[in-house]
């Protein structure tokens, strides 16, 4: 049985929230000073994917990010304008296009892990054990798991 949220804890988490959000624009704003400057969370999370699935064609990065396509083709104008990536026709299916990073982007993603890995690093580094930071990343993993739908769908799919 699950207990009853009461207003007390919904504004605490409010304010919590809001202070972890400022905090990690503040960090964020120090480690992505470089290629990546300026860049939209969608226009990093399009270049992490191509970047794990090279040969992704652009139906599955809408369904993926779950975006119109309008969205997706304007993000992409302004990656390829910077030169962090270029259209091709997919491999897997020559009706479609794919995309793929240039040099720049890779060096890009490069940048981008290495500045994920102190942003990780300094969040994880807020905890004094081991089993705090997996207690944190197995919350973290119930809570997107719920407000994505998928606990549910598995639920669904489990009858």
């Amino acid at each position: 049985m699950i207990d009853k949220i009461c207003n007390e804890d919904i504004q605490s988490l409010a304010k919590v929230w809001h202070e972890l959000i400022v905090s990690m624009q503040k960090t964020s704003e120090e480690l992505w000073k470089d290629k990546l400057e300026g860049a939209s969370t969608i226009e990093v999370s399009i270049l992490s994917i191509i970047e794990r699935k090279p040969d992704v064609i652009l139906k599955e990065i809408v369904e993926f990010l779950g975006i119109p396509g309008s969205t997706l083709t304007s993000a992409i104008d302004r990656l390829e304008k910077r030169g962090l990536l270029r259209r091709v026709i997919s491999q897997r299916d020559r009706r479609s296009f794919g995309l793929e990073l240039t040099n720049e982007g890779r060096i890009a993603q490069h940048e981008h892990r290495e500045s994920e890995k102190i942003l990780w690093e300094k969040v994880l580094g807020s905890y004094e054990t081991s089993c705090e930071r997996k207690e944190l990343i197995r919350l973290l993993q119930i809570l997107a798991e719920n407000i994505n739908g998928i606990k549910e769908d598995r639920s669904k799919n489990e009858k």
